[in-house]
């Protein structure tokens, strides 16, 4: 928790950074609503809108960026406030690389309404919701400082490697089945391939709650039993990566 300083400038410039990081978290939260009703609705205006705003989440972000040069040249922040900086700007950076991921998901959008329907969007639906309950949760314990959500939130992660793993093996069959399912199927692999990738990145930002709350890696307090579990989900993890790079050389045959 950052305790309150003497100079009044210095809470200031804290609270300008956790301002900035929900000003984000905000805007990418609603770019993956958006990500979500543009892909079912076949919504090319909506996909167009969701890729013209990733521009406001660069400009936080660098915006954020300046802020915490300028912290640390006149703060020279330690302890618990060296902590929440560091941590912030690595939250910070996974949040714009999920901005980024949200633009390319509305580019497969916008691509597939010119294609015809594929059944597995559908299918896609519980692998969206399982991300966009994390991301909303990750961004609650950030606000709370509550390591002991951010650490379930962090073990979620296998849940969206499940559904990734059920939505890429059904647009796999369904691709083998009928060549003319193949380009809508690519597009349908890429979504998947970046909600994935999205896991991840929420992944990254409630590790990175858990550090600053406690002021340990995540890793470095499991149990024997939670440390058995993750390695499972490494393992796991790596067998549908290699599987996904088979899938990508049958796709360009």
């Amino acid at each position: 928790m950052v305790e309150k300083h003497i100079v009044k400038g210095f809470d200031s410039d804290l609270d300008s950074i956790k301002e900035k990081i929900n000003n984000i978290s905000g805007i990418v939260e609603s770019q993956l609503s958006y990500c979500y009703e543009a892909l079912n609705k076949r919504d090319v205006v909506l996909a167009e809108k969701v890729i013209e705003r990733d521009k406001q989440i660069d400009k936080h972000y660098q915006e954020l960026l300046d802020l915490s040069v300028r912290l640390f040249a006149l703060r020279q922040p330690f302890a618990n406030d060296l902590r929440y900086v560091i941590s912030s700007l690595k939250i910070a950076s996974d949040l714009e690389r999920i901005g980024d991921q949200a633009k390319n998901i509305a580019k497969a959008a916008r691509w597939l309404s010119k294609l015809p329907q594929n059944q597995t969007v559908l299918s896609s639906d519980s692998l969206f919701n399982i991300i966009n309950t994390n991301f909303r949760k990750v961004g609650n314990a950030y606000n709370e400082e509550d390591s002991v959500k951010a650490k379930k939130i962090w073990f979620k992660d296998a849940e969206v490697n499940k559904a990734y793993d059920i939505l890429f093996r059904e647009t796999l069959t369904y691709m083998l089945e009928d060549p003319r399912n193949i380009a809508s199927c690519s597009q349908i692999l890429a979504i998947a391939k970046n909600l994935e990738r999205i896991g991840d990145h929420t992944q990254n930002i409630a590790e990175m709650v858990f550090y600053y709350v406690t002021g340990s890696h995540i890793e470095n307090k499991l149990s024997s039993t939670e440390l058995k579990e993750y390695s499972s989900q490494k393992k796991y993890k790596t067998n549908i990566s290699n599987i996904f790079k088979k899938a990508k050389l049958i796709a360009k045959k």
